[in-house]
């Protein structure tokens, strides 16, 4: 039987909150006075700290479970939401979430408008809900939205800020096709919750969302940040196959079963590494090569998300 976390209707009107914020972040938009007002015409007292080095949103957000507040929101993109939930792990303080990012994947996932001021807006919307979501752990470091080696890696390494600032998320179509011309058959050694499997790739993504960043479209129905598991995806080759692949899942918004070009597994523990080595990636941050073993925190973090 599946454990399957139930969304919970918001007992409490919220009145207190600390907002994280990541000041590379953002769109060009004044950020604190969308924040503000938005605040102010909820009734919400609000406080803030601003990130400047890596670490920082993890801490911050550590600090604040501990206080008297009644959220915690975070403005910015995958990366920093990442860290943040890192530090809110058991907590039952709800995690709302600013989109301030590029591809902004969880919020996306999660029905949250990529709209700043609408996205403030949940705090103090009597539907908004509380849903339970997991995470990926592996040895200290923890992921919303999933890890990658290969191909897929290689993509969120060739989209630098200066570019994804200046484009958006076509600065990963830009790194996407410089990736592809490099890019070559590994083998990936995996083992998921015991069972031992080889398989020759171009990428593998230990995913917690199939979500694409763009649209509430998945690359696959079966993925979901709910359910207590994470799904370990190799796509096997970079052809035309895949590119009509991809095109039918855009188009009936679900991934049909092909396991020529694509091998599916789903579990609670897993180890990948591959040969030759690969890059690395998780959430956004590019890693040092890694044998990643990874265990899943099932209901791991709160999150606000809109009602039905």
């Amino acid at each position: 039987m599946l454990w399957v976390p139930v969304k919970r209707p918001m007992p409490n009107k919220i009145n207190k909150i600390h907002i994280i914020i990541n000041p590379a972040s953002g769109k060009g938009d004044s950020t604190l006075p969308i924040i503000n007002a938005a605040m102010k015409e909820a009734g919400i007292e609000w406080d803030a700290s601003i990130t400047h080095r890596a670490g920082d949103a993890a801490r911050f957000a550590e600090a604040a479970v501990k206080t008297k507040i009644d959220a915690l929101a975070v403005y910015g993109g995958d990366g920093t939401l990442m860290e943040a939930a890192s530090g809110m792990i058991g907590s039952d303080i709800p995690l709302a979430v600013l989109p301030g990012g590029s591809a902004n994947v969880m919020a996306t996932e999660l029905g949250i408008p990529d709209d700043l001021k609408e996205a403030c807006g949940l705090l103090s919307r009597a539907s908004a809900e509380r849903k339970k979501i997991d995470v990926g752990r592996f040895g200290d470091r923890y992921f919303i939205v999933g890890a990658s080696l290969g191909f897929e890696a290689e993509v969120v390494k060739g989209a630098d800020r200066a570019t994804k600032n200046k484009i958006g998320l076509f600065a990963y179509l830009l790194s996407a096709a410089a990736a592809l011309k490099k890019t070559k058959t590994t083998v990936y050694h995996l083992t998921v919750d015991g069972q031992a499997h080889e398989v020759q790739g171009v990428t593998c993504l230990i995913a917690n969302t199939g979500n694409l960043g763009f649209s509430a479209i998945s690359f696959d129905k079966h993925i979901d940040v709910s359910d207590g598991f994470l799904d370990v995806v190799v796509v096997r080759k970079a052809n035309l196959g895949l590119l009509k692949l991809l095109a039918v899942t855009l188009i009936k918004r679900e991934r049909p079963d092909n396991l020529e070009l694509v091998a599916h597994w789903q579990g609670k523990e897993i180890s990948v590494s591959s040969t030759p080595r690969q890059t690395v990636q998780c959430d956004g941050e590019v890693l040092d090569d890694a044998d990643l073993r990874i265990k899943v925190v099932p209901g791991a973090i709160t999150v606000l998300v809109p009602g039905k």
